[in-house]
């Protein structure tokens, strides 16, 4: 764990629970042999995410573009009958 704490300025302890969160999240995955403790990342999380976020874009920009044809058509005939 020292390995991966040496490039931060913060305390070792802070380190592992950083990590200790991203295991939590899933985002680090852990093994142990003997003392040594390997980490490897887990983009899995990570895909996931940006694929809902990604859905989620699409949605939104659809109804958010219908939304500003009604409001454009809104504001236009109201100029009209100024």
């Amino acid at each position: 764990m020292t390995e991966v704490a040496a490039p931060f300025s913060i305390s070792l302890n802070a380190v592992s629970k950083h990590i200790r969160m991203l295991e939590g999240a899933r985002l680090v995955r852990r093994r142990r042999s003997g003392r040594d403790h390997f980490l490897t990342l887990n983009t899995k999380p990570l895909d996931d995410a940006a694929r809902w976020i990604e859905t989620q874009r699409s949605l939104w920009t659809q109804r958010l573009e219908a939304l500003d044809v009604v409001l454009t058509e809104d504001a236009a005939g109201a100029e009209k009958h100024k």
